[in-house]
């Protein structure tokens, strides 16, 4: 079996077999999983390993599913999709290890076996080369998030997640019926039915309409919306507060640190190039709303009162950045992009898990309740500073290294929006470090006990820390691969790609 193959489907296996596990046996689960997720992580750095610094698909499968409709096992990795791939595994690793001692402590079996679950729904969405495919894997990961919000969330866990629920299954739907309507267009043009994203692709010049009319317009919409929501940007973030606020720490972890990168992973991939003149149509209403994005959030995180939401909302503002980038659509800007959804992923999941710990201890939340606590936890406060000056664009910390390339490749692009833009960092420096002092350095309200950081949260803090500063001072190990496959990516996209149709047996 090829190996990406078993990046998907072994922590798919494994979840579901846990599932069933009966509860006299609970005690088996966690050493299950954590071995599920560890072999995971050693298949996606040995995949790394195997890769060349080319930007085209590499270790490719591509296997008949359902010939007569175009729907095809089609599988790949490039220098874009494979740090996303080790960035779920590492994570999915590190969510099981903190959730040893803040985990749930009723249905332990099941909240393991949905992390699995989701690592297999999110590695296969990065995967997966046929459209219909990636709709698979898309909709998999809601399935878990949904059952680990609502069964082990806060007190306000159902209207989140339904709120959750609903924007996202709207947007899939609206994403599965352009693919259908694109798919039917194309064969309607050269008489072949087919989900193949490159194929799809080499076609888009041919189709019956023209690149200025309203059908591949709204389809560029309709592509896109999926992704605006799960991103998300400006005015599709509202259920993003509620969701953060209220989901356990361990899943906030995931679902900011990697499921949020899908959106972005999805424009990049498909949505984008797929329709590049719509992108141009539509490049300053779309920016519009990025820095909108930008500002709303920081200025919302400003104003918020409770740990939880203030990142949440700090989050939400960096993705406008993010989403800046991706519509700038030049070479530094999409390296910038690329390299920024990992330093984002990792600042803010350390964020989230270390208020995860407060949140455990303390019972709270709310920022006016936790003063002064770096006199009593200084290992604990000289973590949470790291990463908020990783989070807000500290020179020689990662966060700066892909904020500047976004910024540099933007300002090609619009010199007024890049300079809006740049506003946030400004503004996030301004909510953070006003947090900090707050929060860290603000006079001492609790008499409690500290937080005693116990070895598995070391465990599973320390390679977010060394990330921050590894990533903010050698890049070269991730730029290697990120930028051939950008360029790859910015060369082919309007050019027709080769692709052998029919799909059929085993190019890997």
């Amino acid at each position: 079996m090829n190996i990406l193959s078993i990046l998907i489907f072994l922590p798919l296996v494994a979840g579901a077999l846990l599932l069933m596990v009966p509860e006299r046996l609970s005690q088996w689960v966690k050493p299950l999983a954590l071995g599920t997720a560890a072999a995971n992580l050693v298949l996606a750095f040995w995949t790394w390993a195997q890769m060349s610094t080319v930007g085209s698909m590499q270790l490719v499968t591509q296997l008949d599913w359902v010939p007569q409709w175009g729907i095809s096992y089609h599988v790949g990795v490039d220098g874009i999709s494979i740090f996303l791939v080790l960035l779920t595994t590492l994570f999915s690793l590190l969510a099981m290890i903190y959730a040893l001692q803040n985990g749930p402590e009723t249905g332990v079996g099941r909240f393991y076996a949905l992390l699995l679950i989701l690592a297999s729904g999110m590695i296969g969405t990065v995967l997966s080369i046929n459209l219909i495919l990636f709709y698979l894997f898309w909709e998999l990961m809601l399935i878990p998030m949904y059952f680990l919000i609502g069964l082990w969330g806060g007190s306000g866990r159902v209207r989140a997640v339904t709120h959750f629920v609903i924007y996202t299954m709207t947007g899939s739907l609206v994403l599965l019926f352009s693919m259908l309507y694109l798919a039917v267009q194309v064969e309607a043009r050269t008489g072949t039915l087919s989900f193949e994203l490159p194929y799809l692709m080499s076609m888009m010049n041919q189709l019956p309409f023209d690149n200025s009319s309203w059908v591949r317009h709204a389809l560029f919409v309709g592509f896109s919306l999926a992704f605006f929501i799960k991103m998300p940007i400006f005015p599709f973030h509202t259920w993003l507060p509620d969701t953060y606020a209220e989901a356990p720490a361990v899943v906030t972890f995931m679902l900011s640190g990697v499921m949020a990168k899908m959106g972005v992973f999805g424009l990049l991939r498909i949505a984008i190039p797929l329709f590049p003149n719509s992108l141009e149509a539509f490049f300053v209403p779309l920016s519009t709303l990025a820095v909108i994005g930008i500002i709303y959030g920081a200025l919302l995180a400003l104003g918020q009162t409770d740990l939880k939401r203030l990142i949440a909302y700090s989050s939400f503002s960096h993705m406008g950045l993010i989403a800046l980038g991706l519509f700038s659509w030049n070479a530094t800007s999409l390296n910038g992009v690329t390299y920024h959804i990992m330093n984002h992923a990792v600042a803010t999941g350390c964020l989230f898990l270390l208020v995860g710990l407060i949140e455990k201890h303390y019972g709270t939340t709310e920022i006016k309740q936790l003063g002064g606590l770096a006199t009593k936890m200084p290992l604990f406060a000289t973590l949470f500073l790291l990463s908020s000056f990783a989070s807000i664009g500290v020179p020689l910390l990662n966060g700066f290294v892909g904020e500047f390339m976004i910024l540099l490749g933007a300002a090609a692009r619009s010199p007024f929006f890049t300079f809006v833009a740049a506003l946030t960092l400004i503004l996030s420096a301004g909510y953070m470090l006003n947090l900090i002092q707050r929060f860290l350095f603000g006079p001492l309200v609790l008499n409690h006990e500290p937080v005693q950081l116990k070895l598995t949260d070391g465990v599973a803090l320390a390679p977010l820390c060394v990330l921050m500063v590894l990533m903010g001072v050698y890049t070269t190990p991730f730029t290697a691969y990120i930028s051939p496959a950008v360029q790859h990516t910015l060369t082919h996209y309007q050019a027709p790609l080769q692709v052998q149709m029919p799909v059929g047996g085993n190019h890997g």
